[in-house]
């Protein structure tokens, strides 16, 4: 059902879309029609909901399933037995009872177990547990094999890849220099925070199975390129491998949509020390703050779009922004929205790498005629907006985000050199960056905030009375120069949204309310 949706979301969108450059249908706006979409697809997912799937065809007999015959009716009874001979056991387990046994003449080895109100069939499940005898059942027939190696093939669905990645913060506190025979400098880092992450999913599957499938002959083949899984190993141990790879591909696949808002508010006067958190809401562990309705304290929540839900947790960056905008003029600097699957980071980069020079030397050449040339080296800086996040998902659905944004300035600062006889006049780079790297747990749909980054800017400001201020001598009694400050704060928004099918549904319906609101819709 959730390729359906799926496939139903990106329609209604690629309709949207298409609506730009198509004529919408007649009687309609272009954002009447993006609506209609938007509406239909819910409705229609909500009927493929609803409604039970055709068989493929029809069943040409009736459906034979003997191992579903329910055991609630069998008679329960208690069953003791103490180094007996398993042949013996099997044969005398069915005695009085309406089932029958075959048991293989290899069949060897003893028994020993006390079971209080159980059935046939719960005794023979538990004693394949314990001692590993393979047995099938038809009907009221139970055949009863040794156990052997077998051979299964599992189909694992990942990417044949290997991912590395490292976010490296710190924070340099100069260089110490030394003179010897070689001179030597060596960089005094304050302090520094590398998170490093390595993906080998192939690599690690193989080593897993390898400890969990032990013993002579048995096997385990990984095939990456096909993601085919080979395993041959007795019965008992093929269902701990099958238990195994279900799990881990249920957790593999588990996958969350990160929004994201970077924010840039200048501060007004009354909040020169920063953004006041209190009238957002309680602060959590660290920078991450969760917002409620009632910590809030809006009285109408429907002023500011009714984005509030019942479960206390805001779902929109709007009632957010617009609270910031009471402390001072706020700018998006950026939106990013990214998918990943668990434990795998992603990364939004936007901006422009400049080459600024980073070393000079001077070469000289002695010939006929000395000749000095410069050997001038360049390295790019990166100037924007950086996030990488890398997501935990639990099985009760909360998200541990590792989280590194970064806003970085570069802007050229003109330093003359002198290397040998020359002088150079050389574009450096001064950098300016807020980045932070945190650890925060939340839960899906919950707003978290990451603030805290601020900084001062200093400027002129000038003012003359037209025409008097132009005056050469005179002109200074006319103008007037004053030196004016402000503060800017940047906020991180950021919103995890598991991408299950009952999230996808509400953000196909928040998609429409936010369409909706764009623009009063004319009367039909």
């Amino acid at each position: 059902m959730k390729y359906i949706f799926s496939f139903l979301l990106f329609s209604s969108i690629a309709l949207i879309a298409g609506c730009q450059g198509a004529a919408p249908i007649a009687g309609q706006t272009t954002q009447q029609a993006g609506v209609t979409a938007l509406e239909e697809a819910i409705q229609t997912n909500q009927q493929r909901e609803s409604a039970a799937p055709p068989p493929i065809a029809p069943p040409l007999l009736p459906p034979l399933n003997f191992q579903a015959s329910s055991t609630n009716n069998d008679e329960r009874f208690d069953i003791t037995a103490e180094a007996l001979p398993a042949r013996e056991f099997f044969m005398g387990l069915v005695q009085g009872t309406p089932y029958n046994m075959i048991v293989h003449e290899a069949v060897g080895g003893n028994i020993s177990l006390e079971l209080k109100g159980v059935t046939v069939d719960e005794v023979m499940q538990a004693v394949q547990r314990v001692y590993g005898y393979e047995f099938n059942r038809t009907g009221s027939l139970y055949q009863v094999l040794p156990a052997s190696l077998q051979t299964e093939i599992f189909q694992i669905n990942y990417l044949d890849i290997k991912r590395d990645g490292t976010s490296d913060m710190q924070v340099s506190a100069g260089s110490v220099s030394t003179s010897d025979d070689k001179s030597s400098s060596k960089e005094v880092i304050g302090t520094r925070i590398s998170t490093k992450t390595s993906t080998d999913f192939w690599g690690s599957l193989q080593s897993t199975l390898d400890t969990i499938v032990t013993g002579e002959g048995r096997k385990v083949v990984v095939t990456p390129q096909t993601g085919v899984v080979v395993v041959r190993a007795l019965p008992s141990e093929l269902a701990t491998v099958r238990e195994y790879l279900a799990q881990a591909e249920l957790i593999l696949h588990r996958q969350v949509v990160i929004e994201a808002k970077i924010l840039e508010v200048t501060l007004n006067n009354g909040f020169q020390a920063g953004v006041n958190w209190s009238i957002l809401g309680e602060p959590g562990d660290g920078n991450a703050v969760a917002f409620t309705q009632s910590s809030v304290g809006l009285t109408n929540p429907d002023l500011i779009g009714g984005i509030f839900k019942a479960d206390l947790s805001i779902g929109d960056f709007s009632a957010v922004i617009e609270l910031l905008g009471s402390q001072g003029d706020v700018q998006v600097l950026s939106s990013p929205r990214v998918s990943t699957v668990n434990n795998q980071k992603a990364v939004i980069k936007v901006g422009a790498d400049e080459f600024f020079v980073t070393k000079v030397e001077n070469t000289t050449t002695t010939g006929t005629s000395t000749t000095s040339s410069p050997s001038i080296e360049l390295t790019p800086f990166f100037s924007g907006i950086a996030l990488d996040v890398t997501p935990q998902i639990s099985d009760a659905g909360d998200i541990v985000l590792h989280i590194h944004p970064t806003v970085s300035e570069v802007v050229d600062q003109q330093k003359q050199i002198s290397v040998g006889t020359g002088n150079f006049n050389i574009p450096l780079a001064l950098s300016s960056i807020r980045e932070s790297d945190s650890i925060v747990r939340a839960e899906s749909g919950q707003v978290i905030v990451i603030g805290g980054l601020m900084k001062s800017t200093d400027s002129d400001k000038r003012a003359k009375t037209p025409g008097l201020g132009d005056l050469p001598g005179v002109g200074n009694l006319f103008r007037q120069t004053r030196q004016a400050g402000s503060k800017t704060e940047l906020v991180i928004l950021l919103r995890p949204v598991l991408a299950n099918h009952d999230n996808l549904q509400n953000e196909l319906k928040r998609s429409l309310r936010s369409f909706r609101n764009l623009q009063p819709l004319p009367p039909i």
